[in-house]
């Protein structure tokens, strides 16, 4: 049990670094310029957000897909639902509210890094339930 469950941190990780690549390059480029307060304005955060948001349906779906347990439908359409709701909708609107302005206050600019964080988190927790489902067989 213990192996599937650091195969399975090793696996979500790995997926995650390199999702988190373009932040990378921001944060070389800005350190470049000497300008980190930019950072936390840029777009990138949401994008990256709707990126986990989806990758966390897409490994919990799989998942469930090659499970031989059976599982109540309700139970995963409501996973799901909430994703799609309090996570993917939201930061798809952060997105196009940030896109759409001239310029990223200070309030938005501190909502995408709390979805960024609900994102990262939602792609541990329901990503792990996923990936332990898809190492099964």
């Amino acid at each position: 049990m213990m192996k599937i469950e650091r195969t399975t941190k090793y696996v979500l990780s790995s997926e995650l670094i390199f999702t988190l690549l373009p932040i990378i390059i921001l944060l070389i480029v800005r350190s470049y310029e000497n300008d980190f307060s930019k950072v936390f304005y840029n777009t990138e955060w949401s994008i990256i957000s709707i990126i986990l948001f989806g990758q966390s349906i897409v490994k919990f779906s799989s998942g469930i897909a090659n499970s031989n347990e059976t599982f109540r439908w309700q139970l995963v359409a409501l996973v799901i639902s909430l994703i799609i709701v309090f996570g993917l909708i939201p930061a798809s609107i952060i997105l196009v509210l940030n896109l759409t302005s001239s310029s990223i206050g200070l309030g938005m600019g501190v909502l995408q890094i709390i979805v960024f964080i609900i994102s990262v988190l939602t792609y541990y927790f329901i990503g792990a339930i996923g990936q332990k489902m898809l190492e099964e067989k």
